[in-house]
């Protein structure tokens, strides 16, 4: 089953605290300041961490990088090991030709070199004979010299990519000890936010000790008349609702999930009506995800992840990225969730069993399955529309 479900954010808790505070006034002060604080840390540490996480899938791109290049630049090292002892082989091979050229030609069968010049029957003899000897002199010695050279560029280019392995090498230990630090340093923030969110919720569990008559039941958050009261609200109400609010809604429009622009408003009431979702669950999900009933200047992303549609804990669907389609696919949710329910299911929320008494409730801990985030759904649905459970 799908989960719309995201991290706990600033807005659901000062949301939730705003809500206590009205129906008890004498909770002003330390706590929500409190939670704020723990709330802001909690969220800087979150930013950090996949800040790390992006560092961390780049220093393992850089790691497996420089392991192919040392790879290639140790198979270039040992074949320029094979060239150098090549060239040392033609070299000597090359200066054993040229002794043995000399042998034939000074110390020869047929007569010395002497002889040869000195048995010449005329002077153009002579002078070809001498010329002969001295080509083959030279030929032979440049022979030498090149396969001397040859010898020489072989071992330097060795010698150079041995540097260059060498580097490389070294390359490699620095970007593996990067990992291992940015992998500290990730599991460092990770039991930073654990920590966080265990000191958030302690004191969300106090301020929630301050609650409307009634008291509050995991079991039974919202009936399934007010969960499904399509008709509650038509366009105008909701625009009406939406001006009279702090936050920007009123006046905003955008995509909706098929592209045409339109009033948030409009794609309120036109999601409710597919989906057979109360206006008011809708609104209510816009405040406890992103705080937009109130918040005069929610940042982009708040609007593109509205409803916390598709924001799980450990994963991000971007399918469902835009305020359009937070609007629609977060009814569409709110609905398909609550098939699965009957009499008598039970749930684990946050270590606790918890015993939904309709396909609403389910819904709504299917959607968000923490205690905090539907305790807040609850306490501002009281805020704006009185008991859920009436």
């Amino acid at each position: 089953m799908f989960r719309c479900v995201r991290h706990a954010r600033l807005g659901m808790v000062a949301t939730v605290l705003l809500v206590a505070l009205i129906f008890m006034p004498s909770l002003a002060g330390a706590v929500p300041s409190a939670i704020d604080a723990k709330q802001a840390e909690k969220d800087a540490a979150v930013a950090e961490s996949e800040a790390l996480q992006t560092r961390l899938t780049a220093q393992i791109a850089e790691y497996v990088d420089i392991a192919q290049r040392l790879e290639v630049a140790r198979l270039e090292v040992t074949e320029a090991g094979m060239r150098v002892v090549e060239a040392d082989a033609d070299l000597e091979r090359s200066k054993a030709t040229l002794e043995q050229r000399i042998g034939q030609i000074y110390r020869g069968a047929n007569g010395d070199a002497l002889e040869m010049i000195f048995t010449a029957g005329s002077v153009q003899d002579l002078l070809d004979r001498m010329n002969y000897i001295v080509i083959v002199g030279r030929y032979d010695n440049r022979l030498v010299e090149e396969m001397r050279i040859a010898k020489q560029q072989a071992a330097w280019e060795q010698r150079t990519l041995e540097e260059r392995a060498s580097r490389l090498a070294e390359m490699q230990v620095l970007a593996d000890a990067k990992r291992v630090e940015i992998e500290a340093a990730i599991d460092d923030q990770q039991a930073r936010i654990a920590e966080l969110d265990a000191d958030i919720a302690a004191l969300v569990r106090a301020s929630m000790s301050f609650v409307p008559d009634g008291g509050f039941s995991p079991h039974t958050v919202i009936t399934d008349a007010n969960f499904r009261d399509v008709d509650s609200m038509s366009e105008q109400d909701v625009q009406n609702f939406l001006n009279a609010q702090s936050g920007t809604l009123g006046g905003y429009s955008a995509p909706d999930h098929a592209g045409v622009r339109k009033s948030t408003a409009k794609m309120i009431v036109e999601a409710a009506r597919q989906w057979r979702i109360s206006p008011k669950v809708i609104l209510v999900t816009l405040q406890k995800e992103q705080s937009l009933l109130s918040d005069p200047t929610p940042s982009q992303r708040a609007l593109d992840w509205a409803m916390g549609c598709g924001k799980a804990d450990s994963f991000t669907n971007y399918e469902y990225q835009g305020f359009g389609n937070q609007i629609w696919d977060g009814a569409r949710v709110l609905d398909k969730n609550a098939a699965p329910w009957r009499a008598g299911i039970e749930m684990t929320i946050d270590g606790t069993a918890v015993f939904p008494t309709n396909a609403s409730t389910y819904s709504l801990f299917k959607y968000t399955p923490h205690l905090r985030g539907t305790t807040s759904f609850w306490m501002i649905y009281w805020r704006y529309f009185g008991d859920p459970l009436y």
